[in-house]
């Protein structure tokens, strides 16, 4: 049928084309550029909306619709930590039939989304597969991940850590902090056992990234309540920094022995759950069904070696996917005396900058906070230096998998080489080298000496 479109093709055929439309901006460019396409859209503006929506979300939908409609707060703005705990946990349920969805909830689903795919993203390589990126997540443990994510940003929102101040928190009183802790079991126990196992996986993968950068055990908990986009921040940024910012009061003025509110954020309603539905509960220790046995099906590797020790290492071990999150110093792997030269040091910062500004990335300043994006890429620019066939270091290749120590050992080696080529490839002629090379101790406080000779070599007088 063309009736309203006029184009050569049936109007089934453009709705089914903008169905398929990645996200709303495509979705808006597709009717901004043709009425056809506009006046289909008419017809059908809610199950073409939902269709990309579900594009954009995937099948968790219906909760990441939830965590946008929800009214957080009482109409005068006050919280609403003295409502029933049944109607706060019923209220606004998870929608899956078609419903128009406005501007800005477009808006705040395509926010929300780059949270938890980047969240997925983070759980896959240091859950699922060590060796990419990106999430290589099968559709339905993608579907458990990302429902899991958004329940759990659903209740942080709900119990959020910016909620009070803490004078506020003290005024709530033992009767107060009881009755949220009864609000906050009614929201969980709404969810099936088999869910509310997924969502106490995903939660101890998040307590596991903030533990990284918390300052003790007691501060973990307050954190978790800034929700997935805290965890985000804490991974990207290695630090509490930003995470703090989205709490109502400062950290280290949080006494977890006064103010109980946080203790237990979500161990206490899940333990109380499993007891009442005489359900085993699931134990972050447990080898034999760890939490990552509730969301994926399968891991990757998870019995894989170091490429060179053969020590067992699983995802623990380090590819070119997750070089980027190991704490170094480049300058420290400069092969003995050259970190103390000058003339090597200046340089060697020099290369570093440049490859830091090459793999800077405006467009994604906002959404990415991680600065350390350039380490991945020099590492494996450090492998990629030349060697000398049939050496002890035949067989280390940038695709293997490294235990630390191995990989340690393997910068130690040849840093000094990679700074050698790389000013060489940027026309630098060496002067004759020292015999002494990279031991040389006159380097260090002779001046001309350092710039006269090479001290990018091995040495062939005094200890190698």
């Amino acid at each position: 049928m063309r009736a309203l479109s006029a184009l050569p093709l049936d109007d089934d055929i453009v709705d089914r084309i903008m169905t398929f439309s990645p996200t709303f901006a495509t979705l808006q460019a597709l009717m901004l550029v043709s009425k056809a396409f506009y006046s289909v859209y008419q017809t059908h503006p809610k199950s073409i909306t939902r269709a990309v929506a579900y594009n954009i979300v995937g099948p968790a939908l219906p909760q990441a619709l939830r965590v946008i409609r929800y009214q957080y707060a009482m109409p005068d703005g006050n919280a609403r930590d003295k409502e029933d705990p049944d109607k706060l946990a019923t209220e606004c349920p998870e929608e899956h039939s078609p419903s128009v969805i406005t501007a800005d909830e477009k808006q705040k689903l395509q926010e929300n989304s780059k949270v938890v795919c980047a969240l997925e993203d983070i759980y896959s390589l240091t859950q699922k597969d060590r060796t990419s990126r990106r999430s290589v997540l099968t559709s339905e443990e993608s579907w458990r991940f990302r429902r899991a994510v958004y329940r759990i940003m659903f209740y942080t929102r709900l119990f959020s850590g910016d909620r009070y101040d803490l004078d506020e928190i003290a005024d709530l009183g033992e009767d107060g902090v009881k009755h949220i802790r009864l609000q906050r079991m009614a929201v969980l126990k709404e969810y099936p056992t088999d869910e509310l196992r997924q969502i106490y996986a995903v939660v101890q993968f998040m307590r596991d990234i903030l533990a990284e950068v918390a300052d003790s055990g007691d501060q973990i908990d307050v954190l978790l309540s800034t929700g997935p986009n805290g965890v985000r921040y804490a991974w990207e940024e290695r630090s509490t920094e930003s995470v703090e910012e989205d709490l109502g009061f400062s950290l280290y003025e949080y006494d977890d022995g006064e103010n109980e509110l946080y203790t237990g954020y979500f161990s206490l309603p899940l333990n109380k759950i499993w007891t009442a539905r005489g359900a085993k509960p699931p134990k972050d220790d447990d080898e034999k069904e760890p939490p990552t046995k509730w969301i994926l099906d399968a891991i990757i590797g998870g019995n894989d070696t170091c490429s060179q020790c053969a020590t067992p290492g699983g995802l623990k071990l380090l590819t070119e996917a997750n070089w980027h999150r190991m704490e170094v110093q480049p300058a420290a792997f400069l092969k003995n005396r050259l970190k103390d030269n000058t003339t090597v040091t200046t340089p060697f910062q020099a290369a570093l900058a440049s490859l830091r500004q090459q793999h800077y990335d405006p467009d994604k300043a906002d959404d990415c906070r991680d600065d350390e994006e350039w380490l991945g890429p020099w590492i494996g620019g450090v492998f990629d230096v030349p060697r000398i066939s049939g050496g002890q270091w035949d067989g280390w290749k940038r695709d293997g998998s490294y235990c630390q120590p191995c990989l340690r050992k393997f910068l130690d080696e040849h840093v000094w080489r990679w700074l050698l080529w790389e000013r060489v490839k940027g026309g630098w002629a060496p002067p004759e080298d020292c015999w002494y090379g990279y031991n040389c101790k006159t380097m260090v406080h002779k001046r001309p000496h350092a710039e006269g000779k090479n001290h990018l070599c091995v040495p062939t007088k005094g200890d190698p």
